[in-house]
């Protein structure tokens, strides 16, 4: 009874005055969200709460049982639930001050499914109750900045569908060696392949000691005929794979006869990869530097894919406690 009177008074001690509630739209995301993620750090607690387009009353197939296990009547959730759209999150980060004040950092998220990226994601339409409409219009909601400034995001699975289908090169910074012992196959493939890399690398040095105007024709056609491009400023080639297996046979062979190559990896629409595409840097510090590069941009890139869903990631990360309201229905959207 003692925790729950000091938990009282702490309440009615808390500050509103020095923190307003902040209105998130797209124009001010980026930069609430560190000022969130570093609330959320120093916290003890967070609060959220969400408001949907509509919700969801399963039909008597898709209601939970008594039976049931929890994967199934998340699913039953989901699907019951997946029709309707968020278009408001609130997230509060609670924390005890040493002169035992209940501090208090309130943001509103404003939420809309827009398709930024021309793909059809997050959802080209979606349902909506009347009732709960006019309810979030009653309470003041601004369905004009929703619409029109509204935040968009991602599922995970929507952010891998998305990656694959902008075809984006991916970096291949881990390489786990094979444990299986290579076939004559995997031997002839290897060989053909270094072959190749040696005779373009010959071509890169020997055009740039090059004189002769016919000598500078002769490596432009080899270059030509051998695929050299520029990636960055960069040299490179690009080979074509039919297989997983060619996939790890060249990254293996890269990485045990060069410190100066670094080996992109090209994916299909279908998800696997087509091509490894081999950029040359002057040294073994410009590759790492293309590495970090290529990261960072990999990492901003991301972001804005996920949009909203990195509130979300923040929150997981902290491992705070979390107290929700009226939020099942809304997390088992995405």
């Amino acid at each position: 009874m003692a925790s729950v009177f000091q938990l009282r008074r702490r309440s009615l001690c808390t500050s509103s005055s020095k923190w307003r509630v902040k209105q998130v739209t797209i124009s001010n995301f980026e930069e609430s969200l560190q000022e969130l993620k570093t609330h959320i750090s120093s916290s003890d607690y967070v609060a959220v709460s969400m408001a949907k387009t509509g919700s969801p009353s399963p039909p008597s197939w898709l209601r939970p049982l008594p039976f049931d296990t929890a994967q199934t009547a998340y699913s039953k959730a989901r699907r019951a639930a997946h029709r309707f759209q968020l278009l408001h999150f609130a997230v509060c980060p609670f924390s005890v001050s040493s002169s035992d004040k209940l501090l208090a950092h309130p943001y509103n998220f404003v939420l809309f499914p827009r398709d930024e990226l021309k793909m059809g994601m997050p959802a080209y339409s979606f349902s909506c109750q009347t009732s709960l409409l006019a309810s979030m219009a009653r309470r003041g909601f601004d369905f004009n900045a929703c619409v029109y400034n509204g935040i968009s995001y991602l599922s995970r699975a929507q952010e891998s569908a998305a990656k694959v289908r902008l075809g984006a090169a991916l970096s291949s910074c881990q390489v786990v060696k094979s444990s299986s012992s290579p076939t004559v196959a995997d031997t002839i493939f290897v060989e053909r392949i270094r072959s190749r890399i040696e005779c373009w690398r010959k071509t890169r040095e020997s055009s740039g000691t090059s004189t002769g105007r016919d000598e500078e024709l002769i490596n432009s056609l080899r270059n030509i005929v051998l695929g050299s491009e520029l990636f960055r400023s960069r040299p490179c080639m690009t080979i074509d794979v039919c297989s997983e297996r060619q996939v790890q046979l060249i990254l293996e062979m890269l990485l045990d006869h060069s410190d100066d190559l670094l080996p992109l990896l090209i994916p299909a629409n279908s998800g696997t990869i087509h091509a490894i595409r081999i950029v040359l840097a002057t040294s073994k510090e410009d590759k790492e530097s293309l590495e970090r590069e290529l990261q960072n941009f990999e990492e901003e890139k991301s972001k804005k894919i996920r949009g909203f869903r990195e509130v979300i990631d923040s929150i997981s990360a902290s491992q705070k406690p979390v107290i929700c309201y009226n939020c099942l229905n809304g997390v088992s959207l995405k």
